[in-house]
């Protein structure tokens, strides 16, 4: 193995671990969190919160020009005129996102309060909640510095301090006044210290206000079909709330977004590796087709492994879960998490491959794909009129699916490998689902309750175990760790 050969892998190695650490205590904290949360503040809360992030996400989405992907993959990343007309723009664009969030957060207000009369808090709920734009826009280019170079330590913990910030504001408001601004003001406590803490994570680094022509064309024309590919992202992944809440109470809508924010773990797994990670190391082998898809098929290898472990822990073991951790009045969404588990690993099949046309220039690709996998949403309302919530998320799995296959058309090399390796770790997970679910259902039947609740752990549990075993084992002999 020639010396390139082992700095790609020890970054690989070294991003990785730093990922999937500070994510793993990301999610027990919020998991700790979310628990606590759940004993002060009720359901229809959460539901109203996940109206308004869904207006925040749907700005900050319906905007994204691609300012971080075209600080790590642009040979200018890191110049100093490049790095503060990116900022510039940032600010910008941060400042423009709250007015227009305070605009609509009137006709917000009134759509979603058709279905349910509470939803009017939006109206004065959305301006305060969406400053948060205007603070990230502060953000310095730092991060994003960090992340090309991938020295990942620093940008893991200062976004796991962010979190703690966040979590205690939350938690102490809703002790002292169990509303929805505990939430609202925890996420604009945790941004305000992420934003300050940026420009002092690495010594001497300054940005300043600066506007060079050139810099903002090449921003433009790298970042203009990310800018429609997130506007259709936000779609795809938006959508099932913007549809579920003209149709569910906030309650109910409340009980689903719960039950998305944990089966996202295995999502987001594979997205920060594949964003952190795997993307710069892509963006440097782009001259380099045949060697970037080796890279990508092992590395992808490990992602769906790891992302199949949490997917089976929830698709079995989420009923239980909740029963066991949560409220009563949460329960619930034990059962949606286990349907919501098929979409999670579909979105994981295919999110696991769209970085490598954006690493070799081509963010048109990520476009389409995304209008694509839009198709779903159309597909979940059909099935949601013959199966209700169960329907909707089978029909919702198939818009990622299809996309999967879209994407495949822009990658260069090795299209039936990749296809060959998502069909086989699918064909793992639902016959492990099978046959646990049928075992556990025969010792319900011949056996005590406790039998079968340690049936279940065991089954849940093991895949994560398992995976862990694995891919440690895969660390030691591919990058020679001891």
């Amino acid at each position: 193995m020639n010396a390139e050969n082992r700095s790609i892998k020890s970054k690989i190695l070294s991003g990785s671990i730093w990922t999937v650490t500070g994510y793993t205590v990301s999610q027990l904290i919020r998991l700790g969190n979310h628990l606590v949360l759940a004993w002060f503040l009720t359901p229809q809360i959460f539901g109203l919160m996940a109206l308004v992030k869904v207006v925040q996400q749907g700005l900050h989405m319906f905007s994204d020009i691609g300012i971080k992907p075209s600080i790590i993959q642009n040979n200018r990343g890191d110049d100093q005129e490049f790095l503060n007309t990116a900022w510039t723009i940032q600010i910008i664009r941060g400042v423009m996102l709250w007015l227009i969030a305070c605009i609509l957060s009137w006709p917000v207000a009134a759509l979603f309060a058709r279905n349910d009369p509470a939803a009017w808090q939006l109206w004065y709920v959305i301006p305060v909640a969406s400053f948060i734009s205007v603070i990230d826009g502060f953000k310095s280019t730092a991060l994003a510095t960090l992340n090309r170079n991938m020295k990942l330590g620093r940008v893991t913990l200062l976004e796991l301090a962010k979190q703690v910030v966040s979590i205690i504001v939350m938690i102490v408001w809703a002790f002292i006044h169990p509303t929805l601004w505990a939430l609202v003001f925890g996420g604009l406590a945790g941004s305000a210290f992420n934003t300050l803490a940026s420009h002092k994570i690495v010594p001497g680094y300054k940005v300043h206000i600066a506007w060079n022509k050139k810099c903002v064309q090449e921003l433009i024309v790298f970042g203009r079909w990310i800018f429609l590919s997130t506007a259709f992202s936000f779609l795809a992944m938006n959508l099932d709330k913007v549809i579920l809440g003209n149709i569910l109470t906030l309650e109910e809508l409340g009980l689903y977004s719960i039950a998305l924010v944990f089966t996202r773990v295995a999502l987001h797994v594979g997205l920060k590796i594949s964003d952190t990670v795997l993307f710069p190391v892509y963006s440097r082998l782009k001259e380099q087709p045949q060697r970037m898809m080796h890279v990508a098929l092992q590395t992808r290898k490990i992602v769906l492994f790891a992302g199949m472990s949490v997917v089976l822990f929830f698709a079995i073991g989420a009923p239980l879960f909740f029963e066991i951790l949560w409220d009563p009045r949460y329960h619930q969404a034990g059962y949606l998490s286990q349907w919501l588990s098929l979409y999670m690993w579909a979105m994981l099949i295919m999110l696991t491959i769209n970085g490598i046309p954006l690493a070799m220039g081509n963010s048109k690709a990520l476009f389409f794909s995304n209008i694509v996998q839009c198709s779903g949403s159309i597909i979940a309302v059909v099935g949601y009129g013959f199966g209700k919530l169960p329907g909707f998320i089978i029909g919702l799995s198939l818009g990622p699916l299809i996309a999967h296959f879209f994407i495949l058309r822009y990658i260069p090399v090795k299209r039936n490998l990749i296809i060959r390796q998502g069909f086989f770790y699918s064909f793992i997970c639902i016959s492990y689902v099978f046959l646990s679910i049928n075992i556990t259902m025969w010792i319900d039947a011949h056996m005590v309750m406790f039998v079968k609740n340690m049936s279940i752990v065991f089954f849940s549990l093991a895949p994560l175990i398992i995976s862990g075993l694995i891919i440690i084992n895969y660390i030691r002999k591919e990058f020679k760790v001891a």
